[in-house]
């Protein structure tokens, strides 16, 4: 699959970041902690997708809009943490009603270590795509509280700040770590107890979210499907048949064409490089695919929104 990502701006620092997005200069090079709510006052409300160099976490208390950080949009509101990682792309359009705060940091300033982690990303859920995690009432609140006294010592200077507002950051890197092993462990739960069908459904979305992060190259195929569920393609074909009523290469097409139809709406990539991005090498058959599932062409329904 040829790579996209090249068309794609990577803001290059924190600095640079805060200045595309229209929001203060940050205090330090290698870390940045906001308030949602004062940064709404001139954030630019909807932006065209691009890549940072540092992780990002973020935790909306309340709000609504569309953000599209792992290759899918997220519903964000109610206490949900959600994770960046550097050179993953990123696009949103929000209203001004969001609340809660969001982190950058740099690996040079990570220099008070969560337990077993060396770096950044040893930990868990900056390795690779990690889903948003929707935090009970009293865990966000509690996270929303360290966040805000970090956030007081970061704007608030004297000449014990940066270890108080490190050690706050190894607080929420480590509470993180904990929510993740949950969340991860909740779900193979669910995936255990999940019929063929639907974990069938569940690795289709997955690698869809690898192929817009750049992390998979694979081209999504019923054989491929096939031998990661440990069955044969006509099992599977059978089962999906009887469940979904429709072939599993058709329900693979429907959530291509779906995945683009997002990213014709959300981004300003070049219908090529959407084409690309989902892993079809024939850009004259992803076209045909896509009129022949919507009705319309890419360019017709990209013109429509």
């Amino acid at each position: 699959m040829k790579s996209f990502q090249s068309s794609i701006p990577l803001f290059r620092s924190i600095e640079e970041y805060n200045f595309r997005i229209n929001i203060p200069t940050p205090r330090y090079t290698d870390f940045d902690v906001r308030d949602f709510e004062n940064n709404m006052k001139t954030v630019k409300l909807k932006m065209d997708p691009f890549r940072i160099p540092f992780f990002q976490i973020a935790l909306l208390e309340s709000g609504g809009g569309r953000v599209n950080s792992d290759g899918k949009d997220h519903n964000l509101d109610n206490f949900t943490l959600f994770f960046n990682l550097p050179g993953q792309i990123i696009y949103w359009d929000v209203p001004q009603n969001w609340k809660g705060f969001y982190i950058c940091v740099d690996e040079s300033f990570y220099t008070v270590r969560v337990d077993g982690c060396n770096r950044l990303r040893d930990l868990p859920y900056f390795q690779a795509y990690t889903p948003a995690i929707r935090l009970q009432k009293e865990e966000a609140e509690m996270i929303l509280d360290i966040m805000k006294r970090m956030e007081h010592e970061y704007t608030h200077p004297t000449p014990y700040n940066k270890p108080i507002v490190k050690s706050y950051l190894n607080n929420i890197l480590a509470f993180c770590v904990q929510f993740y092993h949950r969340e991860i462990a909740d779900r193979s739960k669910i995936e255990k107890n999940s019929s063929l069908s639907e974990r069938f459904q569940e690795l289709v979305h997955n690698q869809l979210s690898a192929m817009v992060l750049n992390i998979s190259h694979e081209p999504l195929s019923v054989s491929g499907c096939a031998d990661k569920l440990f069955i044969t393609p006509k099992h599977l074909a059978d089962t999906i048949r009887k469940d979904l009523g429709m072939t599993p290469t058709e329900y693979i097409n429907s959530q291509l064409i779906k995945e683009a139809q997002k990213l014709l709406r959300s981004t300003g990539l070049q219908i090529k490089e959407i084409a690309w991005q989902l892993g079809f090498q024939d850009v004259s058959y992803f076209n045909r695919l896509f009129k022949k599932i919507t009705g319309v062409s890419p360019a017709a329904y990209r013109k429509s929104r």
